[in-house]
């Protein structure tokens, strides 16, 4: 089983994600709507590449704005790695090294069904809820001089970090928006460059908020507000994006 940590406000969660769907689900409709259109409108998840992060210009406050392109857009030199306490990422993509993440959406009839990576029961109650399964996969990542791929112990602890934004149909105070919650998936232990993550919204509230807690409503609406992939330093790495490069 892929390990994960959450940074999470857990007191709040215990009170948001208990009990069972109600009669509700109709946030994003004005009242003129016909009952039977309300609700979420339903989404796969997200599928996207990483790319490598880079400290912004000129909100970056270490990193002021020092040229211009050729249109005359403020600019700033050199391209760096964001800074996290005095330092940025010493962690680089090869040549042929890459970073994928995928979300994906499911409303479960029978969540007592639900397993963890390893193909374990979670022990959910037996009822329909909403699952978000979190799959990522790196290759090619080397370490500082440019060339050694990441392996082992002193390389580990790599984390997906997420911010998501839940609306929902709470069983006690009906529709609503949850405060913006971050979620850090810990990849497993690199070798040769590679490293992956296999794991899900239920597996990740388990140990949080218990059985009952782990089973999103049914109506369930969950915004990415943010994506990254942090270094052991907890340095930003990567972020969702695209990329080109001549050839």
């Amino acid at each position: 089983m892929r390990r994960l940590v959450m940074p999470f406000v857990v007191i709040a969660a215990a009170g948001i994600y208990c009990g069972t769907a109600g009669a509700q689900c109709t946030f994003g409709f004005d009242a003129g709507t016909p009952e039977e259109s309300r609700g979420p409108a339903p989404a796969k998840g997200v599928r996207g590449s990483m790319v490598r992060a880079y400290a912004a210009c000129p909100s970056y406050s270490l990193h002021p704005v020092n040229a211009t392109t050729e249109s005359g857009t403020d600019a700033c030199q050199p391209v760096t790695p964001p800074v996290l306490g005095g330092g940025g990422t010493t962690y680089a993509y090869s040549a042929k090294g890459k970073c994928t993440v995928q979300t994906q959406a499911k409303l479960l009839k029978d969540c007592s069904k639900a397993e963890d990576a390893a193909g374990n029961p979670l022990g959910l109650e037996a009822r329909p809820c909403h699952v978000t399964f979190v799959r990522s996969s790196c290759k090619g990542i080397v370490r500082a001089d440019g060339k050694t791929l990441i392996t082992g112990a002193q390389d580990d602890a790599w984390e997906l970090a997420t911010l998501s934004r839940a609306s929902l149909n709470d069983p006690t105070g009906g529709d609503m928006t949850v405060i913006d919650f971050p979620v850090a998936f810990t990849y497993s232990t690199p070798e040769d460059g590679e490293m992956e993550i296999d794991s899900s919204s239920a597996e990740a509230l388990l140990p949080l908020v218990g059985a009952n807690g782990a089973a999103l409503p049914a109506c369930t609406s969950i915004e990415m507000v943010s994506i990254k992939i942090k270094d052991p330093d907890h340095n930003t790495f990567a972020q969702l994006g695209g990329a080109t490069v001549p050839r």
